[in-house]
């Protein structure tokens, strides 16, 4: 499979299979982006782009609240190493790519990505990948709730 209009209708008919509901956010000859909603704190994005012709990258953002960002910003620096590196070892060992964003003193969001190149690309390898980013946003929250836990209310989101 390495066309690229080939690979969006098959994406499109996997979902509509599995009955996953998804917002189609882009469809042009240079992007395609959409968003499955797999439950109510998780959103995780389908991206394809001229730039990167030929891949399919999945896509989520783990969240911090804005008063769970502050809390975090007044840590001392061995909590947040503790954290962080709890967060790279959990997503290091299912195999996926994160970025943390802006920077580690100042955690708003982690961004968790899985590539899957079109000649590797089958139905089942997509929904492994979709199911594994499923697998690191909880591994996020594990490592949330044992490091970071500021408040009771206080979790990570995905928007």
């Amino acid at each position: 499979m390495n066309n690229r209009d080939e690979v969006v209708e098959r994406i499109i008919e996997w979902l509509n299979v599995e009955a996953l509901a998804y917002t189609l956010k882009e469809n042009d000859s240079d992007r395609f982006r959409a968003t499955i909603e797999l439950s109510q704190n998780l959103n995780l994005d389908i991206h394809l782009t001229s730039e990167r012709p030929d891949r399919v990258t999945l896509l989520t953002h783990a969240y911090l609240g804005p008063d769970d960002q502050r809390a975090y910003s007044l840590l001392d620096r061995e909590r947040k190493e503790s954290f962080l590196r709890a967060v790279r070892w959990a997503l290091l060992n299912i195999d996926v790519d994160h970025q943390i964003s802006p920077d580690a003193d100042t955690l708003q969001s982690i961004s968790i990505t899985k590539t899957i190149y079109f000649d590797g690309l089958t139905r089942d390898r997509f929904f492994n990948s979709v199911l594994l980013l499923k697998r690191a946003f909880g591994l996020l929250d594990l490592a949330y709730c044992d490091h970071l836990r500021f408040r009771s209310s206080s979790n990570i989101v995905s928007r």
